[in-house]
């Protein structure tokens, strides 16, 4: 089955997708899998793994702080790659239903290693897709090789209709709807126009929709699960293990309580 297909048979059968990101490497490269694991066991969709970059440019102060200390600590591509291909490997062995790994990271890092070597080891890890945030899909094609896995486009509040349009015709497994104007940062509250936004989005692409940037608490999800097909959810997390004595029951006790409240009916 496809990455588009997963994503697609889940929309479908009214499931709302939870999605976490983790920086791989962040609290410690030795972290990154048993982080794969727990948030998998808590109850996530898939999970976005990713990539630390010296200037990433969509994120806000607490995903910057977790990028640095994972460079620090030595996280790199190739380490990510690793990372998700033994969680897949693990999972596998164990007999547990594959959860997905897509990699979200800036352009840098991708063409650094190369489209074809990119191409090649994604595939070989079971990467499920790529987000570049910083790579508009008419240019998509700087990273095009055999074995590279889908790109997904993104929107924010400000993006035209025609835009919109566009994007649904270039397609991907799903679209990023970017909720706030701004960078990556749990917010207390969102805009009371992001449900519309959210609303408008899916009906102009066409696409599943899912929401990232800001949001920070089960408390959000009535609001907006129900305008869109899932939610995406970093910075709070990383919050959640910062200083954490155990990051991975960290990561279980900050994620469950989305998962219950995105299977609430309403």
């Amino acid at each position: 089955m496809t990455f588009t297909d997963f994503v697609s048979q889940r929309v479908a059968s009214g499931r709302k997708l939870l999605v976490p990101y983790l920086c791989a490497g962040y609290p410690t490269p030795d972290h990154t899998v048993p982080l794969l694991h727990a948030l998998a066991e808590a109850g996530a969709d898939f999970i976005e793994l990713g990539i630390p970059f010296s200037d990433p440019l969509a994120d806000g102060p607490v995903l910057q702080a977790a990028s640095l200390v994972a460079l620090k600590a030595g996280a790199t591509l190739d380490k990510a790659l690793e990372a998700a291909a033994t969680f897949r490997a693990e999972r596998a062995a164990a007999g547990h239903p594959e959860v997905p790994v897509a990699l979200m990271g800036y352009t840098n890092p991708f063409l650094a290693m190369g489209a074809e070597a990119l191409g090649r080891k994604a595939q070989a890890a079971g990467i499920a897709a790529l987000l570049v945030p910083d790579l508009l899909p008419e240019i998509w094609d700087h990273l095009a090789a055999p074995g590279m896995p889908p790109l997904v486009p993104f929107a924010a509040p400000n993006t035209p209709e025609a835009r919109l349009e566009e994007l649904g015709r270039i397609g991907g497994p799903f679209l990023y709807a970017v909720a706030v104007l701004g960078v990556t940062g749990a917010r207390e509250t969102l805009s009371a126009s992001v449900p519309a936004f959210l609303a408008r989005t899916k009906a102009k692409t066409g696409l599943p929709v899912l929401a990232g940037f800001g949001i920070s608490r089960p408390e959000q999800v009535p609001d907006l699960a129900p305008a869109c097909d899932g939610l995406i959810i970093g910075s709070a997390l990383a919050k959640a293990l910062d200083g954490a004595a155990d990051p991975v029951q960290a990561a279980k006790d900050f994620l469950i309580p989305f998962r219950v409240a995105m299977d609430k009916k309403p």
